[in-house]
């Protein structure tokens, strides 16, 4: 058999919490609560004094057995609750192995750190030093190296051009012969020689664009290939503890074993939504459920302490909703009803008068 340890949803300032056993553990209406330190070996017991504040740590630790008690055991959703206070809450440390004994019996957990001390008190330990900023020391300026001075060009002068040829000395012609006078014609071939040895060149160093240059700029980009669109995904399927799978249910009885089986997987606000949308509908385990929210002497472990949807207490709207579960045919809503009308019968306020009128008469 396991033992777990749940935080009160009710005390917002902490120090309570419910041990939750599997029903029928506990035998007796009432149960003795003894805390033994697994890695001390010691057994805990009361520091204060009886009707004192109880401080947050500072436990007394003890050779001798020592109980807390007796707790009242509730009994609800197939198990067995007991609720303890800030004696032990404010005591025990997070993850502390400790050994609980109730019952008769002995369970060996580690005690959650969601089950805070109650607030206000003060808190074990001594005071901390806090370390200044220390001043990072500034870094010496990085000294760079002087660039190494660049040699000067050494501007190499052209060879001298060669001197010409001396010129030969002009033979004496012989006596001319008298010849009848031809035109020039090798003077205008040299020119066409020039003017296409002149052409080839400014051809050839003509600065121009290379190929693929040309081309891109010739003919348009063409137009980017479609990108294949993804197909969307399919749905995920509906979580079994999200609104809209609850909400589908629709009967409430399949929808409160849905809400009880999800636990801590379902929110206060989703819980809520669901069981108002039955009661809507006058579902009488609907309208009970409710009435049990706002009665301070019905507690429902699993929807207030597991979910943590709670109401303040108000008796004039219990026994509201216990009568209106009675009218739709719960079997359980009359005892309800009767009990509230027993605490409402000569109350002074206001609503409690009408309720009682409206509902207990």
């Amino acid at each position: 058999m396991t033992l777990n340890v749940h935080p009160d949803p009710q005390e917002k300032a902490g120090g309570y919490a419910f041990l939750e056993l599997p029903g029928g553990t506990l035998r007796g209406d009432n149960v003795n609560v003894a805390v033994f330190d697994a890695y001390g070996e010691r057994w805990l017991a009361a520091a204060e004094a009886p009707g004192a504040r109880i401080g947050i740590g500072d436990p007394h630790w003890q050779s001798e057995r020592f109980e807390f008690g007796p707790y009242p055991v509730y009994r609800h959703e197939g198990a067995d609750w007991v609720h303890i206070g800030p004696e032990i809450v404010n005591k025990v440390e997070e993850y502390a192995p400790l050994r609980l004994s109730l019952g008769g019996r002995d369970y060996d957990i580690a005690w959650p750190d969601d089950v805070p001390p109650r607030a206000g008190a003060a808190v074990l330990g001594g005071i901390r030093p806090v370390a200044r900023p220390v001043k990072e020391t500034e870094t010496a300026p990085l000294v760079g190296r002087a660039e190494p001075a660049q040699a000067e060009e050494t501007v190499v002068a052209p060879p001298p051009r060669p001197a010409p040829a001396p010129k030969p000395e002009p033979k004496p012609d012989p006596a001319p012969v008298r010849t009848t006078k031809r035109p020039n014609l090798w003077l205008p071939l040299l020119l066409l020689l020039l003017l296409a040895a002149g052409g080839a060149a400014a051809w050839w160093f003509w600065p121009r664009k290379e190929p693929t240059e040309t081309a891109a700029a010739a003919e348009p980009a063409p137009a980017p290939a479609p990108q294949p669109v993804a197909a969307t995904p399919p749905a995920p399927k509906g979580e079994p503890c999200a609104l809209a799978t609850l909400a589908a249910i629709p009967d409430f009885p399949a929808a409160d074993a849905a809400l009880r089986q999800c636990g801590k997987d379902v929110t206060p606000d989703t819980a809520l939504e669901v069981i108002e949308a039955h009661a809507a509908k006058d579902d009488p385990g609907a309208l009970l459920l409710i009435g049990t929210l706002y009665d301070e002497n019905s507690i429902d472990p699993r929807i207030e302490t597991l979910i943590g949807l709670t109401f303040a207490p108000d008796i004039a709207r219990a026994v509201e909703y216990y009568a209106r579960a009675a009218k739709a045919g719960s079997t359980a809503a009359p005892a309800k009803l009767a009990d509230g009308c027993k605490r409402l019968q000569g109350a002074d306020a206001t609503l409690a008068k009408g309720a009682y009128d409206d509902y207990c008469g």
